[in-house]
């Protein structure tokens, strides 16, 4: 019987997260109402001081906020509920990439600083543009406990999905510019002089193998295409791509970490002093960023 009505209350809860309150006193006779939900507004009135959480046992608080967290919450009684033989006083959780927390008591009260006074804690909240402070309390009735809590800024409630929209739209409009951008400078690289060459020139340090497969050049722009293998069963982190000359160096990876016989493909590009062409020999290295901090160096690269 027991395992019987904690399923009827742990599905009374959800009911009521998913905005059906009365549902509950449907399937729960015998158990006083719970609260529905609660909308607190952060104004200077709120921001800055605790806001009460109440909770019960078998029951799922979640607390709702206008906009992502920023990390972690911080609790210093708290569990994330990995931890199953934590001692810890409520488990909280993020859910839906930092937006609600999920927080109820973790099992029995055991510890109480005065006979017959419930568990407390606090939680802090960092957003980006205030840090909140929760303070969690355990209460006996659950007609006294918090099922849903939403916390919003001042005359926001209907601007946020406003503002989510804009955010997306620009987000797009930018991406668009930069990929016209970076086509147009491509196409006009190919209105300048430009050549390549294959090369097939390697080097090796210990297990790594740095291989330069092509030497090109559109008017100032260098580019050199090269590959890096592992040939060690330690996974190889890569860290720095070096080129002896030039400017406004960029370089591309297909894979930063390289496990045992494999190979990452890469390319990384240059631009040479006004007047000059050619610029070679060039030189190519290739560093781990951990490890053992090998560098592997190709050089004597001319077209």
């Amino acid at each position: 019987m027991a395992r019987v009505s904690t399923l009827v209350q742990c599905t009374a809860a959800l009911i009521i997260l998913s905005g059906a309150p009365r549902a509950l006193a449907k399937g729960a006779p015998q158990e006083a109402a719970v609260k529905g939900v609660r909308q607190i507004v952060l104004d200077e009135k709120t921001v800055g001081k605790a806001i009460a959480i109440r909770t019960a046992r078998n029951l799922l608080t979640t607390v709702e906020f206008p906009e992502d967290m920023l990390g972690a919450p911080s609790c210093g009684d708290c569990t994330d509920g990995k931890n199953p033989d934590s001692d810890a006083l409520f488990r909280v959780e993020p859910v839906a990439q930092g937006r609600y927390l999920a927080i109820s008591p973790n099992g029995e009260p055991a510890r109480r600083t005065k006979p017959g006074e419930e568990p407390v804690t606090t939680v802090l909240v960092r957003l980006e543009h205030t840090t909140l402070m929760l303070y969690l309390e355990r209460v006996e009735r659950k007609s006294a406990a918090d099922t849903r809590v939403v916390l919003v800024y001042p005359n926001r409630s209907g601007e946020s999905e406003y503002v989510r929209a804009e955010k997306a739209k620009l987000e797009a409009e930018s991406a668009a510019r930069i990929e016209s951008e970076v086509s147009g400078r491509f196409l006009r690289a190919f209105s300048e002089p430009h050549h390549c060459s294959k090369k097939g020139a390697r080097a090796r340090n210990d297990d790594v193998v740095l291989e330069v497969t092509e030497l090109c050049y559109f008017g100032r722009e260098v580019i050199l295409s090269f590959t890096v293998e592992n040939r060690g069963r330690i996974p190889v982190e890569i860290g720095s791509v070096i080129v002896n000359k030039g400017a406004s160096k960029r370089e591309y990876l297909s894979e930063r970490t390289i496990d045992f016989q494999k190979v990452s493909s890469g390319v990384v590009s240059l631009r040479l002093p006004e007047g000059d062409t050619t610029g070679g020999p060039f030189e190519l290295t290739v560093s781990e960023g951990s490890g053992k901090r090998r560098a592997v160096t190709v050089g004597g690269l001319e077209f």
